[in-house]
């Protein structure tokens, strides 16, 4: 079975909040944003959108190295985690 990507239009279905950043705040060329949902102490983070290729993005569990590719692992692990809090 292929793996579903995760499409931007997805993750703003599942509640992700944009975080925009611009030029002035990260010293960056050009402004970006990228998306957090927060489920208890547990954060989840997009890739940026100036990273992402061909609308394929990725969500991490913030600070560490989990990084989820496929978007029916990431509504499991919402659901997980909206479960135990």
């Amino acid at each position: 079975m292929k793996e579903q990507e995760i499409k931007e239009q997805e993750i703003k279905d599942l509640g992700f909040e944009i975080q925009h950043e611009t030029i002035e705040s990260s010293g960056y060329n050009n402004d970006w944003y990228y998306y957090t949902l927060t489920i208890g102490d547990v954060c989840l983070i997009s890739n940026a959108n100036d990273e992402v290729d061909k609308d394929k993005w990725d969500v991490s569990v913030f600070n560490s190295n989990t990084c989820i590719k496929n978007i029916n692992d990431l509504k499991t692990l919402i659901n997980i985690l909206n479960k135990s809090v």
